[in-house]
């Protein structure tokens, strides 16, 4: 009995832990997909902000996954932490020596940067990058993006039909009900969690399979959400909440003022 009742224990607090930790980051970003007109040595710029929710320093990590640039044409990609871009060779970089840019401090912003340099010929570049830190290298934000220079490229077609996205919930503050409004970019199972500063889940909105599209879901503080759930009455506060999808995640912060 006093070996299950620890092995209870352990499982308890493993889930706790990995509550806590996914919690680390906010990741925002802007346009996925930008089209220029063919120009030499032209710089395509994608902005990230990433901020540390966490109440503890934290290493980030910025990897290249895939760098599917046009072949022979001369265009490179690289990753930037504020104005200092890295080799086009470089595939990962950290907030740790060698490197200049120091850890993240909690509440602090790191401005990073995906750069595609395009010449002046026709072609489109897809760059995927992952985001995440040292105390949970397993929870990671992924973005792909579309450079290009075709104009047959329709850009707003490709990120309805293909992006992934988390918008921020409106009315932000809100009291009791706020709405959050998510983009699938292939079908598969979604969940969105809601969980408290602590990084202890309050609230499961969606649990389902869900098609490729623009959805919302409804999310109210005295219980449950517009697809129904548990009854709790959250205190105010900053939530933080979650999309995972597929091998996509990312997450948010959202302000209850009573």
């Amino acid at each position: 009995m006093k070996t299950l009742n620890l092995f209870i224990v352990l499982i308890v607090f493993a889930l706790f832990s990995f509550n806590t930790n996914a919690q680390d980051l906010e990741v925002i970003y802007h346009e996925t997909t930008i089209y220029h007109p063919p120009e030499v040595n032209f710089d395509i710029v994608f902005d990230i902000e990433i901020v540390n929710i966490s109440a503890v320093e934290q290493i980030v990590f910025f990897v290249r996954t895939i760098n599917d640039l046009p072949t022979g044409l001369g265009w490179t990609s690289s990753l930037c932490f504020g104005e200092l871009c890295f080799a086009p060779s470089t595939d990962s970089v950290a907030t740790a020596p060698p490197n200049p840019e120091p850890p993240l401090q909690p509440g602090d912003t790191l401005i990073a940067s995906v750069h595609v340099i395009i010449q002046n010929n026709i072609g489109t570049a897809h760059v995927q990058v992952q985001i995440g830190t040292f105390n949970n290298p397993g929870d990671r934000t992924t973005i792909d993006y579309t450079a290009t220079t075709d104009p047959s490229v329709d850009v707003e077609d490709e990120i309805n039909l293909n992006g992934y996205e988390l918008e921020q919930n409106y009315p932000n503050p809100f009291n009791p009900t706020t709405q959050i409004n998510y983009n699938v970019g292939e079908g598969g199972l979604v969940k969105i969690s809601v969980y408290n500063i602590l990084g202890i889940e309050v609230a499961t909105l969606v649990n389902e399979y869900k098609p490729a599209g623009s959805h919302q879901v409804e999310f109210s503080a005295t219980g449950g959400s517009a697809s129904g759930g548990d009854v709790y009455n959250l205190p105010s506060g900053v939530y933080i909440y979650n999309l995972s999808v597929n091998d996509y995640t990312k997450t948010r912060k959202m302000i209850l003022e009573k």
